[in-house]
């Protein structure tokens, strides 16, 4: 008779879990279906930033919306014109127009 492993495997998580010696994924990990993603995060990825500089001016910009400087919406809606245009590589899109818009509201990078 032959018998699938995922019961086997399925037995063993459960079986070590009991134990205590499964344990949760660490923080660092990816995010699961349903949990968001920070704003930082979501720019990085969806930008697909490479660049240390490029890194920076993306946490910049996240500490800005956080501190109110600048508003999340002008962010969310840059971003999805940036991410819309289907370019392989969105960020220097996103920058361009991002400090044009962030330089008519005063606020400066």
């Amino acid at each position: 008779m032959h018998r699938s492993i995922r019961p086997v495997a399925l037995s063993l998580m459960l079986a070590s879990s009991a134990c205590g010696l499964f344990q949760p994924a660490p923080a660092d990990e990816p995010v699961g279906v349903g949990e968001e993603l920070s704003l930082e995060d979501q720019l990085k990825t969806g930008l697909r930033v490479r660049r240390p500089q490029d890194a920076e001016f993306i946490a910049d910009v996240a500490r800005r919306v956080h501190d109110g400087s600048l508003p999340r919406k002008l962010v969310d809606s840059t971003y999805n014109w940036a991410v819309r245009r289907r370019q392989k590589y969105p960020f220097p899109a996103f920058e361009q127009a991002l400090r044009l818009q962030a330089e008519r509201l005063g606020v400066e990078f």
